[in-house]
């Protein structure tokens, strides 16, 4: 396929990918005290999970390029699209660039955190990117023990760089210690903001391909059901022309949740990061504070 029928495809993967993560089923998106500002909250214990565990298919397991022109995740594939624009129009692309990058720079951001993790009787003090704190407790939640060999020895190595003694055949042991941390306190406080990054990525897509989707998407005449896709040049291939009428329908159908705000409350720092200055925020993306849904 050309740049631009693999662009079809990871935009639809991708797309979709985020409509598992960022949806109603799994959230209350409720407002907050402050005006304009909202608080999510995941329904029950197992959507967090189910939540996390997306999240970190989402942002980190690569797949086949074979599939998407793009040997990576589905951020990378995004970011790809961030370059190859096939479907740009008069800048259309520009909100996409900046949620991708803000959702990027937020995952990459290094977190100071203090858990006393009682298997090992060990105060720990850990300077660690979010990243990895979505991989191990992605992880986690989705493996039993058994198959928790690689997040064991990463946890193992992060503890020894910290100058903490510990054997890799200790810490599954500690897995739930730590798991309690990071699913009770960390991401039940970054929740509202990881979910407003994912759904402005969301809308990027959505705002991106608004302008192809207007010029591609024609009703038959006479006809207020039944519509067709004019294909663009660009799009010749038979399977890429079924990825792309796929996709111009979920442009069709708009995304889940409409836009928002987290509260700013709930982008400062954990209660597991006493004494750490919060980080900076990342700049919202074009758009990002109309709540209409538009």
């Amino acid at each position: 396929m050309n740049d631009a029928e693999n662009e079809t495809v990871g935009l639809c993967i991708a797309l979709e990918a985020i409509d598992d993560i960022v949806n109603h089923a799994l959230l209350d998106i409720l407002d907050s005290s402050v005006g304009g500002e909202v608080t999510v909250l995941f329904k029950e214990r197992v959507h967090q999970q189910m939540f996390l565990v997306r999240l970190l298919d989402f942002s980190k397991e690569p797949g086949k390029k074979s599939v998407t022109g793009v040997a990576g995740s589905c951020l990378d594939v995004l970011g790809a699209a961030c370059s190859t624009r096939s479907f740009d129009v008069g800048g259309s692309v520009s909100g996409l660039t900046a949620a991708v990058t803000a959702l990027r720079d937020w995952l990459n951001a290094s977190s100071s955190l203090r858990m006393w993790i009682p298997t090992l009787s060990i105060e720990a003090q850990l300077s660690v990117p979010r990243s990895q704190l979505v991989f191990i407790l992605g992880n986690h939640v989705k493996h039993n023990l058994a198959r928790l060999t690689r997040v064991s020895e990463e946890l193992a190595a992060l503890l020894v760089a910290h100058g903490h003694s510990v054997k890799p055949e200790q810490v599954p042991l500690a897995l739930d210690d730590i798991r309690e941390h990071l699913q009770e306190n960390y991401f039940v406080y970054y929740g509202t903001w990881l979910t407003e990054l994912l759904n402005n990525v969301r809308w990027g897509i959505h705002d991106y391909l608004q302008p192809t989707f207007s010029t591609a998407f024609a009703r038959f005449p006479g006809d207020d059901i039944r519509y067709e896709y004019r294909y663009p040049s660009t799009i010749i291939d038979s399977v890429a022309r079924e990825w792309f009428w796929r996709l111009m329908n979920h442009v069709r159908s708009r995304p889940y949740v409409k836009r928002f705000v987290g509260s700013r409350d709930l982008k400062k720092a954990s209660s597991m990061e006493w004494g750490v200055a919060p980080p900076d925020t990342p700049k919202q993306p074009t758009g990002a504070l109309d709540s209409s849904g538009g």
